[in-house]
């Protein structure tokens, strides 16, 4: 019982974490979502992976 409360606590807390990252930041998600393309194009062709 322990262990499921402590579970929807963190649970919990790691939304209104997200709630108030996109309350300051409303563009960090496009900005992840870009760069995060930008990368995985950069190590396909990367030589390092050949």
């Amino acid at each position: 019982m322990k262990s499921t409360s402590i579970g929807i606590g963190m649970l919990g807390g790691m939304a209104l974490a997200v709630t108030a990252m996109n309350a300051l930041y409303p563009d960090v998600w496009r900005r992840m979502k870009r760069d995060g393309k930008r990368a995985a194009r950069a190590i396909q062709k990367s030589s390092l992976l050949k």
